[in-house]
């Protein structure tokens, strides 16, 4: 049996980004015997019921103008939490034709139906295209964007984005967040077996270890990590886009320099490309994915 970690999420949010370094720390230190799955949530299922109401007063216009800069400074206060870039220049997410985060929720589930095997990559590039990018991808070109990147069939993406089944599909997961009663995103159910412990809100590493301890009563435990070019090659294969933030905790490392050095092999061989956002680099070889 896999330990299952189930993730009560929204694409657009920033707190789930920052998380991204323990959940590959998790996924190295448990190679094997976890897996991760995700309930869309719909964070923002209306934004007028999220913005100032005197600035509604003004127009709808002013009112989710002012919000976009609220929510741009939320995020950037998140960058700290994780230490993963987080760019809000020019952020514009909502508008008065995109008023929820919905067009992004149902595109993880179009995504998760027409290619499941890229459903996870798809939603961190869409993460990256809202919050490092800072993409509109509220609107639907910006979301057929991130579908052609992860190399998903964009016919077959919007057969079911447009038609019924994403739509099914998510109905299922806000049914599923609805009956747990969750009050904060991110949440998360640790499960093994018919055993399940639900945590909500953000959790540490150390957090999961005792969850994972818990719900297996000792029965799986992490195990060290080999620090190999074949290690590092096996995570990129299924993490193609990836920050040096996430490599430093799944391989255990205490500064981006020895992470520098170890992945430099497969700069210098061309394997990978690197580029630099803020204070961070992420390693980006989508390209060879396949």
């Amino acid at each position: 049996m896999k330990v299952t970690i189930i993730n009560f999420t929204d694409p657009m949010m920033g707190l789930s980004y920052e998380c991204e370094p323990i959940f590959r720390k998790l996924e190295t230190h448990f190679a094997g015997v976890i897996e991760f799955k995700f309930v869309m949530s719909l964070l923002v299922r209306n934004v007028y019921e999220l913005v100032n109401p005197r600035d509604l007063e003004i127009s709808k216009a002013v009112a989710i103008k002012n919000y976009n800069a609220k929510l741009a400074k939320i995020y950037e206060s998140e960058e700290s939490l994780g230490g993963l870039p987080i760019v809000m220049d020019g952020f514009n997410l909502f508008s008065e034709t995109e008023t929820s985060s919905l067009p992004l929720n149902l595109a993880y589930k179009a995504a998760q139906l027409a290619d499941a095997a890229r459903a996870a990559l798809f939603l961190y590039n869409l993460r990256y295209a809202t919050i490092v990018d800072c993409r509109p991808t509220t609107k639907f070109y910006e979301i057929l964007k991130v579908v052609e990147k992860t190399k998903i069939d964009t016919a077959e993406f919007e057969k079911h984005f447009r038609g019924t089944t994403a739509l099914e599909e998510l109905k299922k997961d806000l049914e599923f967040t609805q009956q747990l009663e969750l009050r904060t995103l991110p949440s998360y159910i640790i499960q093994f077996g018919e055993e399940g412990i639900l945590a909500q809100g953000l959790i540490s590493y150390e957090d999961f270890l005792d969850l994972i301890s818990q719900v297996t009563r000792g029965a799986v435990k992490p195990s060290k990590v080999e620090k190999s070019l074949d290690a590092l090659k096996n995570l990129i294969k299924l993490h193609p886009l990836i920050s040096v933030n996430e490599i430093l905790a799944a391989f255990d490392f205490e500064n981006f320099a020895q992470v520098e050095k170890f992945i430099a092999p497969m700069v210098d061989s061309g394997e990978v490309s690197i580029f630099k956002v803020k204070d961070s680099f992420f390693i980006d070889c989508r390209k060879n994915f396949r």
